[in-house]
C-alpha cells in the first residue's frame, strides 16, 4: 500500500468503501459547501450583468459620439496649444514724418485661465504664492479672477493682472514665479505717444487712445482677440481698422504646469497701417503755446485753435484745453484717477474744437455779408448811418460803441464789427427790407454752419441756425424782429462749433469752394487707403461777393479791430468776435483770419471761452502763430 496521498486521479485516498464509478456518476451533497442558485437568481444575475455591460457601452458611445471633440480638446490642450501674437500696431506720424505714437516693450504678470486650479481652495493658495512676487494682494487676484467671464475662464488666452512692470522686476519676478500653475511673466508691445519735447499734450485730443478689448468689442462681430487693444478715441478709433493689422499666431507644446516646451508652427502676423496726417506738430506746439499764454493772461482755462490750410481743408494745428495725457491711459489708469478725469469741471476728455457749441458773435457776420450781396440787397458802397443802435417799439438793439459808427458801408461794417449795418441787412429797419431768417438760414447752411463738417474725428457735434420752426417746437415761442437782429450778429440761439466757423471762413480765403476738413494724408497700405472727396461746395458764393468781403476782412486788419496783426511779416485779413453770454459770465473771445492776403495758405480760428474781448484775448494768439508760421513755413 503506497503511503503517500494520491490525488493524481481526483478520487478521495483511504475511502476504500467509495468505487470509481461511485465517484463520478454518482456524487452526493456532501461533496459541495453551500446550497445551489434557483434558476430565477441565475435569470435576476444574468439580466444585471447584461444591463450593467449594456449601461457601460451606452456611456463610451455617448463620450465618443456627443462628447468626444470636448475631451479631445481638452486632452490636447494639456499638451499643444495655440497662442495668438498681437500684430503691431500702425504708427501714426505728422506730415514730416515725426512719431506721433509708439509701440515701446512692456513686461507684463498674467494667469493662464485653463491652468488656474477650478478647487477654491488650491486657487487660493496659487493666489497666496502669487502675492509677495506680484505686488498684489491675494484678495485683488481673486476679485480679478471672478469678475472674468466663464469663457474667458475656459481659456487658454492670457489674462493680465499687473502691466506695465519694469523689466528688472519682471525678471525678478518670473524667477520666483515660474513653477506656479498659469503665472506667466510676457513682453507684449505697449502703445506710447511720445511728448519729449516738452510742449505739452494738445495732440491728445487728435490722436487719441487705446485701451484692452472688453467685452462688448469681442462681441461686436469684429476680428479681436482678448490680447487685443482697440482705439478709443481720435484718429486711433477712427483708423482703428487699418492700424490694427492682422494677428498671428503660434502652436506649442506645452507641460503640465502649462510651461512651453516645444514651438510646433508658427504665423507671423500682418503689421497694421502706418498712416501720416496732416498736422505739423511745431505748428502745433507754437498754438498750444499761445493759447496758454492767453489764457493765463485772461484768467481763464478754457479755449481752442484750429489751423487749416485753406486751399484743401487740411487741418495743420488742433488745440484743444485743457488737454489730458493720452499715455495715461496705456500706462495703466485706475478708476480713480479716470473718474476724476471725467468729472474734472473743466472737461478735460472734452474736444473743444469740434465738440464746443458756442454763440458765433461777430464772426458770423462775412456771411451775413455774404448772403446780402448774393441777394443784391445791398451792394458793396451801401451805406448806413450807426448812431449807436436801433430801436423797435420799447425794444432797443445797441452798437457796441456808444454813439454808433457814423455813416458806415460794408467795408467799415466788416472792420469795425458795427451791429447796426448788419441789424439792417438781416432784419431790415422802416422801408428797408433785409434778408429775414430764411434765408439767413440758407446761406449759413451753404457755407457749411449747423451741420457737422464730418472732419475725421469722433464725436463731432453740429451749430444751430434757428428759425421760426425751431423756435415754436422748442421754446414754444413765436419767431420776433428781435430773433433775426439777434441771430444777424451771431447772437440769441445761434450755436457753432469752432471747426465749422474754421471751414467757413476758409470759403473766402480760397474764393469761394468749402471743404471738408481732414486730418489723414496718407498710408504705407496698399492699395492705398482714401478719404471722400473733401469738396463740400463749389461756388459757394460769386466771386464778385467772395472779394467784398474779403476786403472787408483785410480793412479789420489795417484799420479795424484786429490792427494788432497790421505788424506780421505777412498781410492778414480776419474777423474778432466778442460773443455776449449774459448774465455775470465774461464774453466769449473770438478771432478768425488767414494769411497772405493775396494767396492764403493757413487759416487760424482762435476762441477762448469767457476771457471777454477779441480783440484784446484772441487776436494775439493768432498773431503769434501766424509770425511763426510766416518765419517758419512760410515761402513766397
Amino acid at each position: 500500500m503506497n503511503p503517500f496521498p494520491d490525488f493524481s486521479s481526483g478520487i478521495p485516498v483511504g475511502r476504500p468503501d467509495v468505487s470509481w464509478i461511485d465517484y463520478v456518476s454518482k456524487p452526493s451533497s456532501a461533496q459541495y459547501v453551500g446550497r445551489p442558485l434557483s434558476k430565477r437568481q441565475i435569470v435576476v444575475a444574468t439580466v444585471a450583468v447584461l444591463a450593467s455591460f449594456s449601461l457601460i457601452l451606452f456611456r463610451a458611445g455617448t463620450l465618443q459620439l456627443f462628447e468626444g471633440n470636448h475631451y479631445r480638446a481638452l486632452a490636447e490642450g494639456n499638451r499643444i496649444r495655440r497662442y495668438t501674437i498681437p500684430a503691431p500696431r500702425g504708427i501714426i506720424h505728422d506730415r514730416y514724418g515725426r512719431l506721433l505714437t509708439e509701440n515701446v516693450p512692456q513686461m507684463s504678470v498674467a494667469l493662464i485661465p485653463f491652468d488656474v486650479p477650478r478647487d477654491d481652495v488650491k486657487r487660493r493658495a496659487l493666489f497666496n504664492d502669487m502675492a509677495g512676487p506680484v505686488g498684489i494682494t491675494a484678495d485683488a487676484l481673486e476679485k480679478s479672477w471672478s469678475d472674468l467671464s466663464t469663457s474667458r475662464k475656459l481659456g487658454i488666452e492670457p489674462f493680465v493682472v499687473r502691466a506695465n512692470v519694469p523689466s528688472e522686476e519682471g525678471l525678478k519676478i518670473d524667477l520666483l514665479t515660474h513653477q506656479l500653475p498659469g503665472v506667466r511673466v510676457l513682453t507684449t508691445p505697449r502703445r506710447a505717444y511720445p511728448n519729449d519735447d516738452g510742449s505739452g499734450v494738445s495732440l491728445s485730443h487728435v490722436v487719441g487712445y487705446v485701451a484692452d478689448v472688453n467685452d462688448a468689442d469681442l462681441a461686436s462681430g469684429q476680428d479681436y482677440s482678448v490680447e487685443n487693444v482697440t482705439g478709443k478715441s481720435g484718429i486711433e478709433l477712427v483708423y482703428d481698422k487699418a492700424l490694427r493689422g492682422r494677428d498671428g499666431y503660434k502652436e506649442i507644446e506645452v507641460d503640465a504646469l502649462g510651461a512651453e516646451q516645444k514651438n510646433f508652427a508658427q504665423v507671423e502676423p500682418l503689421a497694421g497701417t502706418n498712416v501720416w496726417l496732416t498736422i505739423d506738430t511745431d505748428l502745433q506746439n507754437v498754438a498750444e503755446n499761445a493759447l496758454k499764454k492767453s489764457l493765463e493772461r485772461a484768467k481763464v482755462k478754457k479755449g481752442t485753435v484750429i489751423i487749416l490750410d485753406p486751399r484743401n481743408g487740411e487741418v495743420l494745428a488742433l488745440v484743444s484745453e485743457p488737454s489730458f495725457d493720452a499715455d495715461q491711459f496705456t500706462l495703466g489708469l485706475s478708476p480713480t484717477a479716470y473718474q476724476d478725469l471725467a468729472t474734472n469741471p473743466d472737461r478735460p476728455l472734452f474736444n473743444r474744437a469740434i465738440q464746443g457749441r458756442y454763440p458765433s458773435g461777430s464772426i458770423i457776420k462775412p456771411v451775413i455779408s455774404a448772403a446780402a450781396l448774393e441777394e443784391r440787397i445791398i451792394t458793396p458802397q451801401t451805406t448806413f448811418l450807426s448812431t449807436g443802435g436801433v430801436r423797435i417799439g420799447q425794444w432797443f438793439f445797441p452798437d457796441w460803441k456808444a454813439g454808433g459808427h457814423g455813416l458806415t458801408n460794408l467795408s467799415k461794417a466788416l472792420a469795425e464789427s458795427v451791429n447796426t449795418f448788419f441789424y439792417i441787412i438781416g432784419g431790415g429797419y422802416q422801408d428797408f427790407a433785409g434778408l429775414g431768417i430764411e434765408k439767413i438760414g440758407i446761406y449759413a447752411r451753404r457755407f457749411g454752419l449747423g451741420s457737422p463738417t464730418g472732419i475725421d474725428l469722433p464725436g463731432e457735434a453740429n451749430g444751430l441756425i434757428p428759425d421760426p420752426t425751431w423756435k415754436e417746437q422748442v421754446k414754444h415761442e413765436p419767431w420776433y424782429i428781435g430773433d433775426t437782429y439777434h441771430a444777424a450778429i451771431g447772437q440769441g440761439d445761434v450755436l457753432v462749433t469752432p471747426i465749422e466757423m474754421a471751414a467757413e471762413l476758409s470759403v473766402f480765403a480760397n474764393s469761394g469752394t468749402l471743404y471738408r476738413p481732414h486730418l489723414f494724408l496718407d498710408s504705407d497700405a496698399s492699395p492705398k487707403m482714401t478719404i471722400p472727396n473733401t469738396t463740400v461746395v463749389e461756388h459757394v458764393v460769386s466771386d464778385p461777393t467772395i472779394n467784398a468781403v474779403r476786403a472787408g476782412l483785410r480793412a479789420a486788419v489795417t484799420s479795424g479791430s484786429a490792427r494788432y496783426l497790421n505788424s506780421l511779416p505777412v498781410e492778414v485779413a480776419g474777423k474778432t468776435g466778442t460773443a455776449e453770454l449774459g448774465g455775470d459770465h465774461k464774453p466769449h473771445a473770438w478771432f478768425t483770419g488767414f494769411a497772405p492776403y493775396d494767396s492764403p495758405r493757413i487759416a487760424v480760428t482762435v476762441l477762448l471761452e469767457e476771457a471777454g474781448e477779441g480783440s484784446t484775448y484772441a487776436v494775439p494768439v493768432a498773431g503769434d502763430i501766424i509770425r511763426w508760421w510766416a518765419e517758419n513755413r512760410y515761402e513766397p
